[in-house]
C-alpha cells in the first residue's frame, strides 16, 4: 500500500511539474511572438514613413539611406514580406543629394 501511494504521488508530482513547465513555455512563446510581431510592425512603419518622405523629396541623403537599410535588414530577418522590399528597392534608386535630382 505504501508503495502504491509513493508511486501515485510521484506520478502526480511529475505530472504537475510537466503541466506547469509546459504552460510556462507556451506563455513565453506567445510573449516572444507578440514582441517579434510588434517589432516587425514598427520597422515596417518606419520604412514606409521614410519612403513617403524621401520619394516626395525626390532624393534620400546617405545617412537616411543607411538608417532605412538597417531597418530593412532587421525587418527582413524577422520575416518581412515583399511589399517592403519593393519600397526599399525604390529608395535605393533615389539620388543622395538634392542637386542630383533631375
Amino acid at each position: 500500500m505504501a508503495e502504491f501511494i509513493t508511486t501515485y504521488w510521484i506520478e502526480v508530482l511529475f505530472g504537475g511539474i510537466t503541466t506547469i513547465v509546459s504552460g510556462a513555455f507556451v506563455y513565453i512563446y506567445r510573449q516572444f511572438k507578440a514582441i517579434k510581431m510588434g517589432m516587425q510592425a514598427m520597422l515596417r512603419n518606419g520604412i514606409i514613413e521614410q519612403y513617403n518622405k524621401y520619394m516626395e523629396k525626390g532624393y534620400i541623403p546617405i545617412y537616411a539611406m543607411e538608417n532605412v537599410t538597417a531597418m530593412y535588414k532587421e525587418y527582413h530577418a524577422l520575416g518581412g514580406n515583399g511589399t517592403i522590399t519593393e519600397l526599399y528597392k525604390e529608395l535605393l534608386e533615389l539620388p543622395h543629394r538634392k542637386e542630383d535630382v533631375k
